[in-house]
Protein backbone atom coordinates (compact mmCIF):
# COMPACT_ATOMS: atom_id res chain seq x y z
CA UNK A 1 0.00 0.00 0.00
CA UNK A 2 2.97 2.46 0.53
CA UNK A 3 3.60 2.14 -2.84
CA UNK A 4 0.14 4.15 -4.01
CA UNK A 5 1.08 7.15 -1.96
CA UNK A 6 -0.97 10.17 -3.34
CA UNK A 7 -1.21 14.06 -2.26
CA UNK A 8 -4.06 15.68 -3.62
CA UNK A 9 -3.48 19.43 -2.14
CA UNK A 10 -0.57 21.54 -3.72
CA UNK A 11 -0.28 25.02 -4.70
CA UNK A 12 1.84 26.68 -7.18
CA UNK A 13 3.22 30.08 -8.05
CA UNK A 14 -0.08 30.03 -10.14
CA UNK A 15 -1.74 30.62 -6.40
CA UNK A 16 -0.05 31.23 -3.22
CA UNK A 17 3.06 28.61 -3.76
CA UNK A 18 6.81 29.12 -4.85
CA UNK A 19 7.20 26.42 -7.18
CA UNK A 20 6.00 25.92 -10.37
CA UNK A 21 3.52 23.36 -11.56
CA UNK A 22 6.57 21.66 -13.18
CA UNK A 23 8.60 21.52 -10.56
CA UNK A 24 5.63 20.44 -8.23
CA UNK A 25 5.54 17.19 -10.14
CA UNK A 26 9.35 16.53 -9.92
CA UNK A 27 8.81 17.12 -6.50
CA UNK A 28 6.30 14.56 -6.56
CA UNK A 29 8.33 12.15 -8.55
CA UNK A 30 11.12 12.30 -5.91
CA UNK A 31 8.87 11.67 -3.54
CA UNK A 32 7.57 8.53 -4.54
CA UNK A 33 3.82 9.92 -5.28
CA UNK A 34 1.99 7.67 -7.32
CA UNK A 35 -1.18 10.38 -7.56
CA UNK A 36 -1.12 14.06 -7.88
CA UNK A 37 -3.64 16.95 -7.81
CA UNK A 38 -2.67 20.48 -8.45
CA UNK A 39 -5.55 22.74 -6.64
CA UNK A 40 -4.50 26.04 -6.89
CA UNK A 41 -7.20 29.08 -5.28
CA UNK A 42 -9.63 29.41 -7.75
CA UNK A 43 -7.36 28.81 -10.67
CA UNK A 44 -6.35 26.26 -12.82
CA UNK A 45 -4.07 28.30 -15.36
CA UNK A 46 -1.48 25.89 -14.08
CA UNK A 47 -2.50 22.09 -14.27
CA UNK A 48 -2.13 21.69 -18.06
CA UNK A 49 1.84 22.47 -17.21
CA UNK A 50 1.49 19.96 -14.18
CA UNK A 51 -0.16 17.30 -16.57
CA UNK A 52 1.95 17.92 -19.15
CA UNK A 53 5.04 17.15 -16.65
CA UNK A 54 3.29 14.44 -15.19
CA UNK A 55 3.44 12.63 -18.53
CA UNK A 56 7.11 12.84 -18.63
CA UNK A 57 7.75 12.15 -15.48
CA UNK A 58 5.66 9.45 -14.83
CA UNK A 59 3.71 10.99 -12.40
CA UNK A 60 -0.22 10.72 -13.08
CA UNK A 61 -1.86 14.23 -12.38
CA UNK A 62 -5.57 15.09 -11.46
CA UNK A 63 -6.78 18.19 -12.87
CA UNK A 64 -8.08 19.91 -9.97
CA UNK A 65 -8.97 23.89 -8.14
CA UNK A 66 -9.69 24.58 -4.89
CA UNK A 67 -12.62 27.05 -4.25
CA UNK A 68 -13.18 29.68 -1.56
CA UNK A 69 -17.11 29.98 -0.11
CA UNK A 70 -19.14 32.34 1.28
CA UNK A 71 -20.25 30.64 4.69
CA UNK A 72 -21.06 30.91 8.43
CA UNK A 73 -17.39 31.20 8.06
CA UNK A 74 -14.93 30.76 5.33
CA UNK A 75 -14.45 27.23 3.52
CA UNK A 76 -12.45 25.77 0.79
CA UNK A 77 -13.73 23.24 -1.42
CA UNK A 78 -11.51 21.07 -3.65
CA UNK A 79 -12.80 19.86 -7.48
CA UNK A 80 -11.04 16.96 -8.21
CA UNK A 81 -10.61 15.49 -11.74
CA UNK A 82 -12.58 18.93 -13.37
CA UNK A 83 -12.64 18.92 -16.91
CA UNK A 84 -10.58 21.88 -18.04
CA UNK A 85 -12.43 23.34 -20.67
CA UNK A 86 -16.06 23.11 -18.84
CA UNK A 87 -17.30 27.07 -19.76
CA UNK A 88 -19.28 26.88 -16.46
CA UNK A 89 -16.32 26.51 -14.47
CA UNK A 90 -13.83 28.80 -16.64
CA UNK A 91 -16.09 31.63 -16.14
CA UNK A 92 -16.96 31.06 -12.61
CA UNK A 93 -12.97 31.22 -12.15
CA UNK A 94 -12.98 34.64 -13.97
CA UNK A 95 -15.59 35.53 -11.55
CA UNK A 96 -13.48 34.86 -8.87
CA UNK A 97 -10.84 36.49 -9.85
CA UNK A 98 -12.57 39.58 -10.29
CA UNK A 99 -13.19 39.45 -6.75
CA UNK A 100 -10.15 38.99 -5.65
CA UNK A 101 -8.71 41.36 -7.53
CA UNK A 102 -11.14 44.08 -6.46
CA UNK A 103 -10.89 42.85 -3.12
CA UNK A 104 -6.44 43.93 -3.09
CA UNK A 105 -7.52 46.72 -4.50
CA UNK A 106 -9.29 48.36 -1.29
CA UNK A 107 -7.30 46.16 1.15
CA UNK A 108 -4.11 47.93 -0.68
CA UNK A 109 -5.73 51.74 -0.26
CA UNK A 110 -7.14 51.15 3.20
CA UNK A 111 -3.25 49.61 4.04
CA UNK A 112 -2.08 53.31 2.65
CA UNK A 113 -4.26 55.16 4.03
CA UNK A 114 -3.20 53.57 7.46
CA UNK A 115 0.58 54.24 6.92
CA UNK A 116 1.07 51.10 4.91
CA UNK A 117 2.03 51.54 1.17
CA UNK A 118 2.84 47.56 0.78
CA UNK A 119 1.37 47.38 -2.84
CA UNK A 120 4.72 48.03 -4.63
CA UNK A 121 6.54 45.31 -2.46
CA UNK A 122 3.85 42.57 -3.65
CA UNK A 123 5.58 41.84 -6.61
CA UNK A 124 4.53 40.59 -10.18
CA UNK A 125 2.52 37.08 -9.30
CA UNK A 126 2.50 34.41 -11.96
CA UNK A 127 -1.36 35.59 -11.74
CA UNK A 128 -4.05 36.55 -9.31
CA UNK A 129 -2.44 37.98 -5.99
CA UNK A 130 -3.75 36.37 -2.61
CA UNK A 131 -3.52 37.35 0.78
CA UNK A 132 -0.65 35.25 1.49
CA UNK A 133 1.18 38.13 -1.09
CA UNK A 134 0.12 40.97 1.17
CA UNK A 135 1.22 39.48 4.17
CA UNK A 136 4.72 38.69 2.64
CA UNK A 137 4.58 42.13 1.57
CA UNK A 138 3.85 43.52 4.76
CA UNK A 139 6.95 41.06 6.05
CA UNK A 140 9.12 42.86 3.48
CA UNK A 141 8.21 46.07 4.80
CA UNK A 142 9.16 45.97 8.10
CA UNK A 143 5.89 46.12 9.52
CA UNK A 144 5.24 42.57 10.59
CA UNK A 145 7.66 39.90 11.82
CA UNK A 146 5.92 36.86 10.37
CA UNK A 147 2.63 35.75 8.09
CA UNK A 148 0.68 35.05 10.88
CA UNK A 149 1.46 38.72 12.90
CA UNK A 150 0.76 40.11 9.39
CA UNK A 151 -2.78 38.50 9.71
CA UNK A 152 -3.11 39.03 13.36
CA UNK A 153 -2.00 43.10 12.86
CA UNK A 154 -4.02 43.68 9.36
CA UNK A 155 -5.71 41.15 7.68
CA UNK A 156 -7.90 39.73 10.28
CA UNK A 157 -11.79 40.44 10.61
CA UNK A 158 -11.37 44.08 12.56
CA UNK A 159 -8.40 44.82 11.13
CA UNK A 160 -7.24 47.82 9.39
CA UNK A 161 -6.76 46.00 6.05
CA UNK A 162 -9.53 43.44 6.85
CA UNK A 163 -11.89 43.43 3.62
CA UNK A 164 -13.66 40.52 1.75
CA UNK A 165 -15.95 40.42 -1.15
CA UNK A 166 -18.78 37.86 -1.11
CA UNK A 167 -18.03 34.83 -2.70
CA UNK A 168 -19.91 31.43 -4.11
CA UNK A 169 -21.94 29.91 -1.87
CA UNK A 170 -21.00 25.96 -1.07
CA UNK A 171 -23.89 25.06 -3.10
CA UNK A 172 -22.42 27.30 -6.10
CA UNK A 173 -19.23 25.31 -5.96
CA UNK A 174 -20.35 22.04 -5.37
CA UNK A 175 -22.74 22.74 -8.37
CA UNK A 176 -19.71 24.27 -10.63
CA UNK A 177 -17.92 21.17 -9.98
CA UNK A 178 -20.26 19.06 -10.87
CA UNK A 179 -21.58 20.62 -14.21
CA UNK A 180 -17.31 20.27 -14.70
CA UNK A 181 -17.70 16.70 -14.26
CA UNK A 182 -15.55 16.38 -10.60
CA UNK A 183 -15.57 15.15 -7.31
CA UNK A 184 -16.07 18.25 -4.85
CA UNK A 185 -14.39 17.35 -1.58
CA UNK A 186 -14.20 19.48 1.74
CA UNK A 187 -10.45 20.71 2.13
CA UNK A 188 -8.76 20.44 5.73
CA UNK A 189 -11.87 20.00 7.73
CA UNK A 190 -10.30 19.85 11.13
CA UNK A 191 -10.02 24.10 10.53
CA UNK A 192 -14.03 23.91 11.18
CA UNK A 193 -14.91 26.17 12.99
CA UNK A 194 -18.62 24.79 13.74
CA UNK A 195 -19.96 21.76 14.61
CA UNK A 196 -18.11 19.00 11.97
CA UNK A 197 -21.31 16.73 12.17
CA UNK A 198 -23.92 19.12 11.07
CA UNK A 199 -21.81 21.34 8.75
CA UNK A 200 -20.79 17.90 6.39
CA UNK A 201 -24.48 16.83 6.58
CA UNK A 202 -25.40 20.01 5.58
CA UNK A 203 -22.59 19.83 2.77
CA UNK A 204 -23.12 16.06 1.69
CA UNK A 205 -26.80 17.11 1.38
CA UNK A 206 -26.09 19.57 -0.96
CA UNK A 207 -23.40 16.68 -3.09
CA UNK A 208 -20.38 17.23 -1.32
CA UNK A 209 -18.52 14.19 -1.98
CA UNK A 210 -15.58 13.69 0.05
CA UNK A 211 -13.79 14.86 3.45
CA UNK A 212 -9.62 15.59 3.21
CA UNK A 213 -9.38 13.85 6.87
CA UNK A 214 -5.80 13.28 6.64
CA UNK A 215 -3.90 16.51 6.73
CA UNK A 216 -1.16 17.56 8.34
CA UNK A 217 -2.28 19.80 10.74
CA UNK A 218 -5.47 17.08 12.05
CA UNK A 219 -4.60 15.68 15.04
CA UNK A 220 -5.17 11.68 15.44
CA UNK A 221 -8.70 12.34 16.97
CA UNK A 222 -9.90 14.71 14.15
CA UNK A 223 -8.81 12.03 11.13
CA UNK A 224 -10.69 9.52 13.16
CA UNK A 225 -13.52 11.66 13.29
CA UNK A 226 -13.39 13.09 9.54
CA UNK A 227 -13.18 9.25 8.40
CA UNK A 228 -15.60 7.98 10.99
CA UNK A 229 -17.91 10.38 8.88
CA UNK A 230 -16.83 9.92 5.78
CA UNK A 231 -18.15 5.98 5.92
CA UNK A 232 -21.10 7.24 7.63
CA UNK A 233 -21.89 8.96 3.95
CA UNK A 234 -20.32 6.81 2.22
CA UNK A 235 -17.61 9.39 0.91
CA UNK A 236 -14.21 9.91 -0.08
CA UNK A 237 -11.58 10.23 2.23
CA UNK A 238 -8.71 11.68 1.10
CA UNK A 239 -5.26 13.32 2.52
CA UNK A 240 -3.36 16.10 1.13
CA UNK A 241 -0.05 18.33 2.05
CA UNK A 242 -1.67 21.87 1.31
CA UNK A 243 2.04 22.04 -0.17
CA UNK A 244 3.06 25.93 -0.98
CA UNK A 245 6.89 25.35 -0.93
CA UNK A 246 9.03 28.23 1.32
CA UNK A 247 5.30 29.78 1.81
CA UNK A 248 4.47 27.28 4.15
CA UNK A 249 8.07 25.60 5.55
CA UNK A 250 8.22 22.36 6.79
CA UNK A 251 5.36 21.11 4.73
CA UNK A 252 6.67 18.67 2.28
CA UNK A 253 4.28 17.34 -0.43
CA UNK A 254 2.87 13.30 0.95
CA UNK A 255 3.51 13.83 4.21
CA UNK A 256 -0.44 13.65 4.81
CA UNK A 257 -0.35 10.24 3.70
CA UNK A 258 -0.89 7.60 5.77
CA UNK A 259 -0.68 3.49 5.17
CA UNK A 260 -4.92 2.97 5.42
CA UNK A 261 -7.27 1.44 3.62
CA UNK A 262 -9.31 4.13 3.41
CA UNK A 263 -6.69 5.76 1.31
CA UNK A 264 -6.15 2.74 -0.47
CA UNK A 265 -9.71 2.12 -1.49
CA UNK A 266 -9.53 6.52 -2.41
CA UNK A 267 -6.43 5.50 -4.50
CA UNK A 268 -8.06 3.04 -6.44
CA UNK A 269 -11.37 4.87 -7.00
CA UNK A 270 -9.50 7.96 -8.97
CA UNK A 271 -6.96 5.52 -10.71
CA UNK A 272 -9.88 3.89 -11.82
CA UNK A 273 -12.16 6.74 -12.64
CA UNK A 274 -8.84 8.41 -14.65
CA UNK A 275 -8.71 4.82 -17.05
CA UNK A 276 -12.06 5.13 -18.00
Amino acid sequence: MDENRFDLHTHSIVSDGTATPKEIVGIAARSGIKLLALTDHDNITGVQEALDAGKELGVPVLPAVEMDNEWRHELHIIGLDVDLRNPTLNRALEIARERRERRNRIIYSRLKEAGYDIQPLVGRPESVTTKLHIAHALIKGGYASDVRDAFVKYLRPGTVGYYTETRFTPQQVIDIIHLADGLPILAHPCHIRDNPHGLIRELYDLGLMGLEAYYPSSSQRQTDMYVSIARQYRMLVTCGSDFHGDNRPGVEIGCAWRNAPVLEHTYETLVKRMNS
